[in-house]
């Protein structure tokens, strides 16, 4: 891939980042990817056909860090239109770089760190995984008062969220679900296990919703949410920010 040397003009609205990023590892290039979505910013560093590696930006600070689950969460982001993606190759930004050094700007932005590891804040595992199996077990009541499958729709939202989130893909045993409970055979970053099973019932309710009842089915998921909520000593707190985007109205 030595031709690329910058793309400017790629915008999340018409390129999927995941497969860009898969094509690029497949051809063993090397170098940046910025990302830039409203109040969400990240540089990917690729290495070839090694796994890259995911810088967050903190759009007020300007502060870089690494933490677990960073890649699933620029993929999520990224999923949104209206964000542009640069790609560079380490020829053109280490020689872009240099010429910074020599900018004003470059000096604003000298303050940026970039740690090799990090980690997140201390998670209650078995608190998450009882308000995950909460969360799943009541859209799975409201697809059964309209008499659809589950089972199904789960393992095919799972199936289209695999690549992202390996943990979901139901061919393997990294996520076990039954009876309102979940099992993981190992814990992913609890932000990225909170995007990736918002995103999953999202996509149930979605494939749900349909034709004119599509609203009253909406209307019970959101009330099947706020059951679940009202029914747990802590709510659905680690998923409450999401509810409303999971029913596709207000929950809460």
């Amino acid at each position: 891939m030595g031709a690329v040397k910058q793309f400017d003009s790629l915008s999340t609205s018409y390129v999927n980042l995941a497969a860009l990023l898969r094509h690029l590892r497949k051809e063993n290039f090397t170098g940046s990817i910025h990302v830039v979505m409203d109040q969400y910013e990240a540089e990917v560093q690729l290495h070839g056909a090694d796994a890259p590696s995911v810088s967050e930006i903190d759009t007020n600070t300007r502060e870089a860090s690494q933490t677990a689950g960073a890649m699933e969460r620029l993929l999520v982001h990224a999923r949104e239109p209206g964000g542009t993606i640069k790609v560079y190759d380490r020829e053109y930004a280490s020689a872009e770089a240099a010429q910074e050094k020599d900018t004003a700007a470059v000096e604003d932005e000298a303050a940026i760190s970039w740690p090799s590891s990090g980690s997140e804040a201390e998670v209650d595992w078995t608190e998450l995984q009882d308000a995950a199996g909460k969360l799943i077990g009541a859209v799975e009541r409201a697809v059964e008062t309209v008499g659809a499958d589950f089972d199904s729709s789960f393992r095919d939202a799972r199936i289209q969220l695999g690549d992202d989130y390996p943990f979901l893909d139901p061919t393997g045993n990294g996520l076990v679900y039954a009876n309102k409970r979940i099992v993981l055979s190992e814990q992913p970053g609890s932000q990225a296990f909170v995007s990736a099973l918002t995103e999953c019932m999202r996509r149930v309710v979605n494939k749900m919703a349909i034709g004119k009842d599509s609203k009253r089915f909406r209307e019970t998921v959101a009330i099947e949410l706020a059951v679940a909520v009202r029914l747990r000593p802590n709510g659905l707190s680690e998923f409450t920010t999401q509810l409303d985007r999971i029913a596709g109205t207000r929950v809460l």
